[in-house]
């Protein structure tokens, strides 16, 4: 049976100090993608491969430079990464992301993103988006009406969970010649990636039990809310002010914030402002004089003591260890 042979696949590689080079060859994988460096250091240099097997890709990419890249809403594929080395910074569709170490994302279907990075390491899966709306159709979603509603997975569970999943499945389809990978391992080894990415990702099949009835609110809503947090982070926010915002009543919104990122609206307004601490603190440069303290008030964080416990809960280590780093 074919489904029990071997696939070839096929790899695409490049380590090069050259922009143009390196812009021709990104642009060829990367069709629409605008790209632009911003910082090249003599010794700069650019690496990057990707392993190619039918419909699904794996890609690595290794930079020392810092370059901007406005990436076309996408057609017919769906990225995932996660972020090995240097920071960047993900905008469109609402979302405004820092990247960091160890950090995993969508790219989703359709929505045009801009990224600046700073000598960002990264490993990509590409997968068709017709896998996941297949999937979307059997709960209830059209193809037309799924969509993800985040960049990042919904809790530190499910991204502990996705980041092994992801780790093991980019590992096998980096080889390109892997002893396993037939055509009916390649299918379900994608199909459980797209399944799990639905269970991670918040996503519009989350929806379903918050169509209708008291207390619910849908996606919109839910991404007006999302949007305000993203925009207004330093501000004093109150649940009630967010709900009203997102035209819906604070029980909905609590609701929906449960079912999408199995959390509350100001534990996700206080993820958001960690996270641009911790950027802040990366960013850092010794004659700025910034100190913990003052970061931390930057981003409504009154009790220092406080701060630091909860960056180390998010994030692992001390807040102190990102400054001047």
């Amino acid at each position: 049976m074919t489904e029990h042979r071997l696939i070839e696949s096929r790899r695409e590689e490049l380590e090069s100090r050259d922009a143009d080079e390196t812009v021709a060859f990104i642009t060829e994988m990367y069709s629409d993608n605008a790209l632009r460096f911003w910082k090249a250091p003599p010794q700069s240099r650019v690496r990057t491969s990707a392993t190619v097997w039918g419909e699904v890709v794996a890609t690595e990419i290794r930079s020392t430079i810092g370059y901007s890249c406005q990436i076309a809403p996408l057609r017919d594929q769906v990225y995932f990464e996660r972020s090995l080395r240097g920071r960047a910074r993900l905008r469109g569709g609402g979302h405004d992301l820092h990247q960091h170490r160890n950090d995993l994302t969508v790219f989703p279907h359709g929505v045009p993103i801009r990224a600046d990075c700073d000598s960002h390491d990264v490993n990509l899966l590409h997968i068709p988006h017709h896998l996941l709306t297949d999937l979307a159709a059997q709960s209830g979603i059209e193809a037309a009406d799924f969509r993800f509603t985040s960049l990042e997975p919904r809790d530190q569970r499910s991204e502990r969970f996705w980041g092994r999943l992801f780790d093991l499945t980019h590992h096998e389809l980096s080889a390109p010649d892997s002893p396993v990978l037939t055509e009916l391992v390649l299918q379900n080894l994608t199909r459980t990636l797209a399944a799990a990415a639905l269970a991670v990702f918040p996503n519009t099949t989350m929806d379903l039990h918050l169509q209708s009835g008291p207390g619910t609110v849908g996606a919109s809503g839910l991404e007006r809310a999302i949007e305000f947090l993203h925009a207004n982070p330093a501000q004093p926010i109150t649940v009630v002010q967010l709900a009203a915002h997102a035209d819906t009543s604070v029980r909905a919104l609590q609701n929906a914030f449960r079912a999408h990122h199995a959390t509350t609206p100001l534990e996700y307004l206080r993820r958001i402002r960690l996270e641009r601490a911790r950027h802040d603190l990366l960013a850092a440069e010794p004659s700025d004089g910034l100190t913990v303290s003052i970061v931390a008030a930057r981003w409504g964080f009154t009790n220092p003591g406080r701060f630091a416990q909860q960056y180390k809960q998010r994030f692992g280590h001390s807040p102190r260890l990102d400054l001047h780093h």
